[in-house]
């Protein structure tokens, strides 16, 4: 723990030292007269935390393929490869090397690596809730987003195709509301013509 502490002034970005645990200063800056008023938490006098897990290869022990002189805790999924605790990415619960990690997100694509892929099932749900009154366009518009797409990628987030079902069925529906109307309206015309 330290016993003084270091801050700016908000206004002149000088350097200030607080010593000892106070709750707040109310005092002009020294360096450019404007008053402070500041709230000081416990935490600016405490030491920084350093988390380090990786020890270090004895011999005869397996070492990281990326960090030599550190001890091998993991095996990639993907390649193989040897990694400390330092080198592993956790991604789905599996440890991954970093090559591999950007090889399955950027070169294969995977879907349950890619971090943003279009949910083209919320943008057919949004094309029929949010545009309602125009839904005569984008409810056959949501139908084609909906059977174009059913079996494009979901991304690691997934899901279970509830949106999908309530799109369609919404969709369905509205058009259906919609080729009624038209109907209707198409009869009484006729019927006023005859």
């Amino acid at each position: 723990m330290s016993d003084t502490a270091t801050i700016s002034c908000p206004r002149c970005r000088g350097v200030l030292s607080v010593a000892g645990f106070v709750e707040g200063i109310e005092v002009p800056c020294p360096h450019c007269t404007a008053p402070l008023g500041l709230a000081i938490f416990p935490r600016l006098f405490r030491a920084p935390v350093k988390t380090d897990h990786s020890h270090p290869a004895a011999s005869g022990e397996a070492a990281c393929t990326f960090f030599p002189q550190l001890r091998a805790d993991h095996i990639c999924e993907e390649c193989g490869c040897f990694l400390s605790h330092r080198a592993a990415v956790q991604w789905g619960g599996a440890p991954l090397c970093l090559p591999c990690l950007h090889r399955l997100r950027e070169e294969r694509q995977d879907p349950a690596y890619v971090a943003r892929v279009n949910r083209y099932d919320n943008r057919a749900l949004a094309l029929v809730t949010w545009l309602a009154p125009v839904s005569f366009i984008t409810a056959p518009g949501a139908i084609f987003l909906l059977l174009r797409y059913r079996k494009a990628p979901r991304g690691f987030a997934g899901g279970n195709g509830a949106r999908w079902w309530i799109a369609f069925v919404l969709a369905s529906a509205l058009l259906l509301g919609w080729l009624t109307l038209l109907v209707v309206w198409l009869a009484l015309v006729v019927e006023e013509m005859s």
